[in-house]
């Protein structure tokens, strides 16, 4: 789950939500719902906590997944 889904699900504003997770500004928190920029590590694992795993570190990365075709070049 984003982190962004989970604000709304729980209507947070981004000022509670930051406050939730501290150390942690509210221009911070509005990059990193935009995409524009990831927590760092230790502020994934408040995030992570806060959540109850519903937004692990993986959620904040835009991994797409590319089949291997097996031909080799």
């Amino acid at each position: 789950m984003k982190l962004a889904d989970f604000k709304k699900l729980r209507n947070l504003t981004d000022e509670a939500l930051a406050v939730m997770i501290g150390d942690c500004t509210v221009s911070a928190l509005r990059k990193w719902l935009a995409g524009d920029r990831i927590p760092r590590r230790d502020q994934m694992e408040r995030i992570a906590a806060i959540t109850d795993g519903q937004v692990l570190p993986n959620d904040f990365y835009e991994i797409e997944v590319v089949a291997a075709s097996g031909d080799a070049a």
